[in-house]
């Protein structure tokens, strides 16, 4: 039987994982632009998901059974960037779309010219990765309106949703 008290989660949760202990590393970006300010402005985030479907199979009166289906994934993960007046990250990521489908004359590039991997690592309280997570084939999918208002002195952030083939825990 576990004891549940204070001192049973504290002996067995020494240091938990911290929510703002994160980076992101983007190692090839598909249309140019700087990597390393696209890992130091990455605002917010979240860890991508996965689930198994699930097949219901009825069985006379019964409530029926349940069996596994298969593994999917979500697909699409979320990043919030934060822009300085050097453009950077719009460049990157308005290139990188470009690449994909050009406005004006509407041809883009193949799958191995615009998909990246992306990690997402979780970081220790000393700096060290604990947990890499490897988005495989990833590109921008939509970069999300941003407001613009005189009510406050706030930054330009960028919501971008990328589209990814799958993931690993590295």
């Amino acid at each position: 039987m576990v004891e549940m008290s204070v001192d049973s989660l504290k002996a067995n949760l020494t240091n938990p994982a911290r929510a703002y202990l994160w980076e992101v590393i983007i190692p090839t970006v598909p249309a140019g632009g700087d990597a390393n300010s696209i890992m130091l402005r990455a605002q917010s985030s979240s860890k991508p998901g996965k689930s198994v479907g699930v097949i219901h199979v009825p069985f006379k009166q019964s409530g029926g059974l349940q069996f596994h289906g298969k593994l999917t994934y979500t697909h699409t993960w979320e990043c919030t960037f934060i822009e300085g007046e050097d453009k950077k990250i719009f460049e990157a990521i308005n290139g990188w779309l470009q690449k994909i489908v050009h406005d004006y004359d509407n041809v883009g590039d193949g799958d191995t010219a615009i998909k990246s991997d992306i990690y997402l690592n979780l970081l220790k309280t000393t700096g060290e990765v604990y947990q890499s997570i490897k988005m495989i084939g990833c590109f921008p999918q939509e970069v999300g309106e941003v407001t613009l208002s005189y009510d406050d002195e706030a930054s330009i952030l960028y919501p971008v949703t990328f589209a990814y083939d799958r993931w690993e825990d590295r």
